[in-house]
């Protein structure tokens, strides 16, 4: 099994077991407001990603505080007509999933010129 597939696969366990952490950061709440985004709707699309949907990761979480505890991987999900930007991290020592963030995604090439 590969690192995006055993990833996902501890995401998967780690919500059904014990449901995820959702970053209180204004860019998500004001985001899922928005959009009419619930956490349960939330929840139902970090179970139904896929490994294809993650565009970069798993790697250790960036913050030298958490890169020993924490594994970070970002994803592009379809989410009705738009694409999401989710950035997901897992705990494994505690079975742990947290949402750091969702928004709509922005891919990067299309805004250089």
């Amino acid at each position: 099994m590969d690192q995006r597939a055993l990833f996902l696969r501890q995401v998967k366990l780690f919500v059904e077991k014990h449901g995820f952490i959702l970053a209180p950061r204004e860019q998500n709440i004001s985001f899922m407001a928005e959009h009419g985004m619930t956490v349960d709707d939330l929840g139902r699309v970090i179970l139904s990603l896929e490994p294809r949907d993650m565009f970069d990761g798993p790697e250790p979480d960036r913050d030298p505080r958490r890169a020993e505890k924490w594994t970070v991987a970002e994803f592009s999900p379809e989410y009705g007509d738009e694409t999401l930007y989710l950035k997901l991290s897992v705990r494994t020592d505690v079975e742990r999933c947290k949402c750091l963030s969702v928004k709509l995604y922005v891919d990067r090439r299309e805004t250089r010129e």
